[in-house]
């Protein structure tokens, strides 16, 4: 049976062991912490296009506007073939009603759109000119592949990385601290395009569409960044 001293000193054990434990985070939550970031971004050349072509019919019912428009984007495809390198798809379709006074359908119109997406970007460009007079260039999109952008990403990944522990190696140093030692990372990646581009809009078929210069089209450069943030501890 523990006496009445027995237990006031195993108290008072208990008490310097949690004492030291406190007096030992007190003195970890004193030491100096920071919070650091360090961005890196490059420009790189775009590598993938697509284009979005647009044909539009008129019937007086919607079984005639779905066949016409069915038929001008068979027409279209059976011009095109299949060109090396690039894929084609279809886009959105619609078909709707345009009413008159009586609050009733007059005509009905169709619309869909034939996608032209491709990382040859010259044998795209051949592509779409067999479309001239068919179909309306409604628009084009230059944009990063996703494996240069993946690679654009791990370069830029490293470097910030690099770059991070150069500010936290040379912040530590600064303030009379020897090394440090990381705590928490987090990054952040982004894109965006950089200059003009090119946006051949509204290039409609017509009679003398034929007439029309072959498209010429020339990317831009898009601006990748990666931002590594994070807490350090300085020893």
């Amino acid at each position: 049976m523990i006496s009445a001293r027995s237990r006031v000193a195993v108290i008072f054990g208990a008490s310097l062991i949690a004492l030291f434990f406190l007096g030992a985070t007190a003195q970890a939550d004193d030491k100096a912490k920071l919070s650091l970031s360090a961005a890196v971004s490059a420009d790189y050349q775009q590598d993938q296009i697509q284009l979005v072509f647009t044909a539009q019919t008129e019937s007086a019912d919607s079984s005639g506007a779905s066949a016409l428009l069915i038929q001008s984007l068979n027409d279209a495809q059976k011009r095109l073939g299949k060109p090396p390198g690039v894929n084609i798809s279809s886009g959105a379709i619609q078909i709707y009603p345009i009413y008159g006074q009586k609050n009733e359908p007059t005509i009905w119109r169709g619309r869909a759109e034939l996608i032209l997406e491709s990382q040859d970007i010259l044998g795209a460009s051949q592509a779409a000119d067999k479309l001239t007079g068919q179909l309306a260039l409604s628009r084009v999109t230059f944009s990063l592949s996703d494996r240069a952008r993946r690679q654009a990403h791990l370069l830029l990944t490293e470097r910030a990385a690099q770059a991070f522990r150069e500010k936290a190696d040379m912040t530590a140093k600064a303030f009379g601290y020897e090394k440090y030692e990381i705590i928490s990372l987090e990054m952040t990646d982004s894109g965006e395009m950089v200059g003009s581009r090119p946006l051949l809009m509204g290039r409609m078929a017509s009679a003398d569409a034929m007439a029309t210069p072959a498209l010429n089209l020339q990317p831009g450069q898009e601006s990748v960044s990666v931002t590594v943030s994070g807490r350090v501890l300085l020893r």
